[in-house]
């Protein structure tokens, strides 16, 4: 079975236990490792009052802002590094989706839809960090249609400074056609170095493990989590080594290493995606050939991207977006261990803020980040002026939140996988027109919320589909006018799926024509399909709705209703 959800079974060393039943949260709970303390914690890290927390004292640029662009521009994955004098940052940069509904005001500080066709990535530099070049291309242009690069750090290796970049096919970087690329500085400009290794996202750039090799983490287009070790005899050279499965038992994302001081110790730290709003954990003692099990830590996270960094003082800082219920404020954490973070400080926010990424030069650190992913900013810090910060007494909430769920979230089961050959699925919806200039659309997508199969009504008026990445356009309808529609998918291993869609009269099931009203048969997608994402600008009572899903025609009649979800903007 082809799915971008399959459960790995060979050779993973490790999985994350999903807790099933609520008589078993306490004992989670009990279990957790303790990587944050203090006096001033309180005993359910998700009540903390992030406006109690010591302020980092910092020096503030903006090296890119596309925030007056309405949505229709992303700035995301910021790196940074040191080099030949200079400081670098680059990130990905590229078309934006607007949020329906939202002014361009309030884009400002709303997350546009990302990671689509045509992303590229731009590169800036700087003498003291703080005052940048005009950004500038990196990568050019994808070098396949309806792809995109996707930013992934820079790598000194050999006195060469890399830029590594995953090309991707958009949207979303989960699905057949992901490779890891990488750039070379001539001294001018950015030419191509070659394939770092195919099927391959890194989240930072490698660094050096204690046996001399450099190790990199690694989702594949499955979303699998791995380790890449290798790197010295060529750029091109990696071994791959499990870490963890995505899959209906566990949703690990995002990995990140360091090494303890002992030199022999290696923490990975995880993303969960499942929904438990905290940290994971594992460990390495040989040079990452081998993990032990997966344990959920009491730090509590967004769900997120984070990074730590140990000082040239010897101390460790790790920059994330600890609030539990929102990317808002970034925060910069303190341990002298590595293990256990003692304090924890407010870095900059009151509004979206996420993606963060830290250097060390001349005893200040450099943290870059995006804003709603729209600015490519910076922030530097004194290792001094840090070192002089401590914290209060308490910063428990006075009135607590109500709780954060914390039992990891299972992916809904599938209705049909499009990599399965001549498997069918159908659907029944009503439609109210929307007016023309507005749209609206429904979308069948993995339970990661990547969309694969979209009906919609165009600003035109028209009904489309678009199969995985292929749209067509059929009749246009009139404004107001009520229908029912009929869908029928049907999926094909070696030629493209088959999308069609018939119109009927309202609250009447239509009957499968043998002329559909709008045939989509270009796109081919390798994914389970699971629930409905809605989006565009409609306004009630337009739009779709009372959407029912069954494995056979005569099942609509007694399938239940299908609720939606919103447009997803991680």
């Amino acid at each position: 079975m082809k799915s971008i959800l399959a459960v790995v079974t060979v050779s993973l060393f490790l999985s994350i236990t999903v807790v099933q039943a609520e008589d078993r949260e306490s004992n989670q709970e009990s279990e957790r490792a303790i990587m944050l303390a203090g006096d001033w914690l309180p005993d359910d890290p998700h009540q903390i009052d992030y406006k109690k927390l010591p302020r980092v004292p910092a020096q503030h640029a903006i090296i890119s802002d596309v925030r007056d662009q309405a949505g229709t521009r992303v700035h995301q994955h910021a790196y940074l590094a040191h080099h030949d004098d200079r400081f670098w940052a680059m990130w990905s940069d590229g078309p934006g989706l607007p949020r329906g509904g939202a002014t361009p005001e309030q884009h400002r500080n709303i997350v546009p839809g990302h990671d689509r066709p045509n992303t590229r990535n731009s590169f800036a530099t700087s003498a003291d960090g703080l005052r940048w070049t005009k950004p500038a291309d990196l990568t050019g242009p994808p070098r396949i249609k309806n792809y995109g690069w996707i930013a992934r750090g820079f790598w000194k290796r050999n006195g060469q400074l890399l830029a590594l970049s995953s090309h991707f096919n958009a949207p979303g970087y989960d699905g057949l056609g992901l490779s890891l690329e990488a750039f070379r500085w001539n001294g001018n400009h950015w030419v191509p170095h070659g394939t770092v290794l195919d099927d391959s996202m890194n989240n930072f750039p490698p660094k050096k493990l204690p046996s001399g090799e450099w190790m990199m983490t690694r989702r594949d287009h499955r979303r699998q989590v791995s380790v890449m070790i290798g790197g010295v005899k060529a750029f091109n050279d990696w071994r791959i080594n499990p870490l963890a499965a995505y899959d209906g038992n566990g949703r690990p994302e995002e990995p990140y290493w360091y090494i303890l001081p002992d030199t022999k110790t290696i923490v990975g730290l995880i993303r969960d995606n499942g929904g438990s709003k905290f940290l994971l954990r594992t460990f390495s003692h040989d040079n990452g050939q081998t993990w032990s099990k997966i344990q959920p830590t009491n730090f509590p996270d967004a769900t997120s991207k984070f990074f730590v960094h140990r000082t040239s003082r010897g101390y460790y800082v790790m920059v994330s977006n600890s609030n539990p219920r929102r990317r808002d404020p970034l925060t910069l954490a303190i341990s002298k261990d590595g293990l256990v973070f003692t304090k924890l400080f407010w870095l900059i926010g009151g509004r979206h803020i996420d993606y963060p990424h830290i250097i060390e030069h001349d005893e200040h650190l450099l943290i870059a980040f995006s804003g709603a992913k729209q600015t490519m900013e910076v922030m530097k810090v004194s290792l001094d002026e840090l070192e002089k910060l401590a914290m209060p007494n308490s910063v428990e909430l006075a009135q607590h939140l109500p709780s954060v769920k914390r039992t990891p979230q299972q992916p809904p089961p599938a209705w049909i996988d499009l990599g399965d050959d001549g498997k069918t699925l159908y659907a029944t919806m009503e439609l109210v027109v929307p007016d023309v200039g507005t749209q609206a659309t429904l979308a069948m997508a993995t339970s990661s919320g990547e969309e694969r199969v979209v009906i919609g009504i165009n600003k035109q008026g028209h009904l489309t589909s678009q199969l995985y990445k292929e749209a067509v356009v059929g009749p246009k309808l009139k404004p107001g006018s009520h229908h029912s529609l009929l869908v029928r998918i049907r999926s094909h291993r070696n030629k493209p799926d088959d999308l069609h869609i018939q119109l009927g009269l309202p609250t009447q099931i239509p009957t499968e024509p043998k002329n559909w009203s709008l045939s989509n048969t270009l796109g081919n997608s390798d994914a389970n399909l699971s629930k409905m994402v809605r989006q565009g600008d409609a306004i009630e009572p337009t739009g779709f709705k009372k959407i029912r899903v069954a494995t056979t025609y005569n099942g609509l009649a007694n399938a239940k209703l299908i609720s939606t979800e919103p447009a997803n903007t991680p």
